[in-house]
């Protein structure tokens, strides 16, 4: 994405009608008997505090909600979807209300992108990231660019509501805008779209994350966001962004960039956030000319991953740089003295994970074995001080499940020193990429690495949730939401977050697809 895009939208209509409709009709994908592809079928099915039952008696402190964001519907009419990222959100909740009873609910969200999906019996045009199949044709692909993106199917996360202390909750993509819902019973309020701070055009300002940072010790919270220069005296920015309420949101340092990289997410510590910037870009051309997000990541591996770290006091920018590494997720970031940062995140050799996360390659046994999953948890020591950056790895016992992604950690510790982190590994061996394990990794200690593990289940990242006084940092349990193979049933699993031994399950009324992130909201029960 060059900073010269005057043009690019005055001439996206000419790209747009010289561009072949490319018509072929696809039969639409149906279940087979491989189980796991379960999580890649769409279903429709949706509950509202359905009663669950746990095999074992809930503690009685365990109160509050789980809810977790997802995909449900690949597949309207004659169209199907391409990429796992594209399928229709659907909020999936689990409900503790401290008595010994839970409930489980599960709805679409009711974006403009899926009413009209819906009430026109066809994929409505709007941006998504591989395209589907049949494609738009002229008229379509003209409409696409106007409705642009909407489908919010990745995270969750609480804002304040105006200035007031009162939550609202949203769900997420990577990107601006953001759907309210209804954390109680998951009804879709409205779609979200707040002002850009510092000023500048919606459909120029645009990138940002699922993954929002509270701000260590302050109820603020930090996102980042990509806005791109629309004239030649304008450069690219990538900007830190302060967040005090869903209206009330500052610029905390504007950073100017040649072009727009794609950042999933970031950490922040006590007085830093740090970004970890992917050498992935492209030309905005390649979207209009193919209407595909994915056309416009292609991975610079010749190029450094760049480092910014910002001073969240004064906005003051450091820039450093690390050998390319593609990342994703962000385990947690803490300082050591004045001059110095640890930053733990899951890193990839390259780029090629967000290409081959297709239905086509998920929906086959034998092209999920040959992809690679080459996910490595990476300690990077930034010295500020010598302006540099260290990528350290960690030890692992023997057999320990090493490439995992999804972490999560006991959030009273984060932006804190600290020494456990959680996560879902995605390939064991020669197994295909499926998530056959949950992992606890001591980034302190030798000797203290644990994981559940079961090739007959495939497991969603794990939320840590602490016990009521907790005597250490993994006094709690993990939920997870599990698709049992060999029952072809989902259920959600209670751990103990200590020993990570599976200490209660409950089956669900329904399969819950592929689902992406979530939080543990203990004020709502």
């Amino acid at each position: 994405m060059e900073s010269q895009l005057t043009y690019v939208f005055i001439l996206s209509a000419c790209f747009i009608f010289l561009l072949p409709p490319f018509i072929t009709a696809q039969d639409y994908y149906e279940a087979d008997d491989d189980p796991n592809n379960l999580l890649y079928t769409t279903n429709t099915a949706e509950f509202e505090d359905f009663p669950i039952n746990f095999e074992n008696e809930l503690p009685k402190w365990l109160k509050g909600t789980l809810i977790r964001n997802g995909v449900g519907r690949f597949e309207v009419g004659k169209r199907r979807m391409l990429h796992l990222f594209d399928g229709f959100a659907k909020l999936s909740s689990w409900k503790f209300n401290g008595n010994g009873n839970a409930t489980f609910s599960t709805k679409f969200i009711r974006s403009d992108f899926y009413k009209e999906s819906i009430s026109s019996n066809d994929i409505a045009p709007y941006l998504n990231f591989m395209g589907v199949e049949p494609p738009y044709g002229y008229f379509e692909r003209m409409k696409l660019f106007i409705n642009n993106f909407e489908n919010m199917n990745v995270n969750v996360y609480p804002y304040y509501k105006d200035d007031a202390n009162q939550f609202g909750y949203y769900a997420l993509t990577d990107y601006w805008k953001m759907y309210e819902f209804n954390a109680s019973n998951l009804e879709t309020f409205e779609l979200i779209s707040p002002k850009i701070p510092g000023g500048g055009f919606e459909f120029a300002s645009f990138a940002s994350t699922a993954h929002p940072v509270q701000e260590p010790g302050k109820n603020s919270t930090l996102v980042h966001l990509g806005k791109a220069g629309l004239f030649p005296w304008e450069s690219n920015t990538l900007n830190l962004v302060r967040i005090h309420a869903t209206n009330k949101r500052e610029i905390v340092a504007s950073i100017p960039v040649k072009e727009l990289r794609y950042m999933h997410s970031f950490a922040a510590s006590e007085n830093y956030a740090i970004f970890f910037v992917n050498p992935v870009y492209g030309d905005l051309s390649k979207l209009l000319k193919t209407t595909q997000i994915l056309s416009t990541m292609d991975w610079h591996g010749d190029e450094p991953t760049q480092v910014k770290v910002i001073n969240l006091k004064t906005g003051e920018v450091t820039h450093l740089e690390t050998n390319a590494t593609m990342v994703f997720h962000h385990g947690n970031a803490y300082e050591q003295g004045n001059d110095t940062i640890y930053v733990d995140l899951i890193s990839y050799a390259d780029g090629s994970a967000v290409h081959e996360i297709t239905l086509e390659n998920f929906r086959d046994s034998e092209k999920r074995k040959k992809l690679p999953f080459n996910s490595e948890l990476v300690r990077y020591q930034i010295d500020l001080k010598e302006k540099r950056v260290v990528p350290m790895t960690f030890k692992y016992e023997p057999g320990f499940p090493r490439h995992f992604d999804f972490p999560k950690i006991n959030d009273a510790y984060h932006g804190k020193h600290y020494c456990f982190l959680y996560g879902a590994a995605g390939k064991l061996g020669n197994f295909p990429v499926e998530v056959h394990a949950l992992v606890k990794k001591d980034v302190c200690e030798k000797g203290r690495d644990l994981a559940y593990v079961n090739l007959g289940q495939h497991m969603s990242e794990p939320v840590f949730v602490a016990r009521p006084n907790s005597k250490g940092e993994d006094d709690g349990i993990l939920l997870s939401p599990i698709l049992d193979t060999t029952t072809r049933k989902s259920y959600l699993y209670i751990l103990d977050a200590k020993s990570m031994a599976v200490i209660n399950r409950a089956e669900l009324p329904t399969v819950v697809p592929y689902n992406f992130h979530g939080s543990f909201f203990p004020e709502i029960y």
